[in-house]
């Protein structure tokens, strides 16, 4: 079956730019038809998912690119060790924002009663602003990227 971009966005929750960018990235490759419209195929389909997958685990279009390729690739042991690093890398990376995340929802579930009333706020200000700067450090280290 063949969709257009409406129904492609409509299947993978992103948008005709966004489908546009990827393909003017080398992401993705949709056929045209006669009149020059974008047709995406069940392949099509499935490498968006599968970006869109790979985006939501914090992989950048550089390294999405880069393990597609992988995937073109004659399989091989130097094939293996490049996804076997990308992998590794961003595997570490999760496990920090994940680390991350888990500091920044006790860090709320303290701030939760500091802000139930507008005197609790008020007498709380500076704890919550040594909270968020806590915060802040932790991701900003490098091991949590801001993005």
């Amino acid at each position: 079956m063949n969709y257009s971009i409406k129904q492609t966005t409509e299947i993978t929750g992103l948008s005709a730019d966004t489908l546009r960018y990827y393909e003017k990235e080398c992401v993705i490759a949709p056929k045209r038809r006669e009149n020059g419209y974008r047709c995406y195929d069940e392949n099509d389909i499935i490498a968006l998912k599968y970006i869109v997958v790979m985006k939501y685990a914090h992989f950048t279009l550089s390294e999405i690119k880069s393990m597609e390729e992988l995937q073109t690739r004659e399989p091989g042991g130097r094939c293996n060790e490049i996804a076997k690093q990308i992998l590794n890398a961003k595997f570490a990376e999760l496990n920090q924002v994940i680390l991350n995340y888990q500091k920044i929802a006790m860090l709320f579930e303290e701030l939760l009663p500091m802000v139930e009333s507008s005197d609790a706020y008020y007498s709380n200000r500076e704890k919550i602003s040594t909270f968020i700067e806590q915060i802040f450090d932790d991701i900003s280290k490098g091991n949590g990227v801001i993005k």
